[in-house]
């Protein structure tokens, strides 16, 4: 009994004593269930890197024709997926290719006149929920990148 009016008398004389405790719940109780912005933003899904096979090709060992694919990975399960990229030869968002080398939306190039190496870029937005169409040089975008060699 003594205990317990001890403690009254604590409480009346100090009563921002019981501040710290209670703090320290409601911290713990909003770290917990979320609340931290930090804990939420980290927490999402994003595209880290694309994954462009094969590296090098060369299309006359291939009947000129080369299909190329991209493979993307991310930050959280599951770690890597097939993706819908944007294919281009260069900078997605840059004037015409040379003529004589061309690539489709499906990632299938083909060299038709033109001589040299060229890069061959597959872009998509770092989210994964945002559309191809959405997708300008302002955005956030991972590309990945391969090596054509024409004759």
């Amino acid at each position: 009994m003594r205990r317990s009016s001890t403690l009254k008398e604590f409480v009346r004389k100090h009563p921002a004593a019981l501040l710290v405790p209670l703090a320290t719940i409601t911290f713990l109780l909003t770290a917990s269930c979320g609340g931290n912005s930090m804990m939420t933003m980290n927490s999402t899904r994003q595209m880290q890197s694309i994954t462009v096979t094969p590296m090098t090709a060369d299309p006359m060992a291939s009947s000129g024709m080369v299909q190329f694919t991209a493979m993307g990975n991310f930050n959280m399960a599951p770690m890597s997926a097939n993706v819908p990229v944007r294919w281009s030869l260069g900078s997605p968002f840059s004037m015409q290719p040379p003529m004589g080398v061309s690539i489709n939306a499906n990632g299938l190039a083909q060299c038709s006149g033109f001589m040299g190496m060229i890069t061959v870029e597959a872009t998509a937005p770092m989210d994964p929920s945002m559309p191809l169409s959405q997708m300008s040089m302002n955005s956030m975008n991972v590309t990945g990148m391969a090596q054509l060699k024409c004759p």
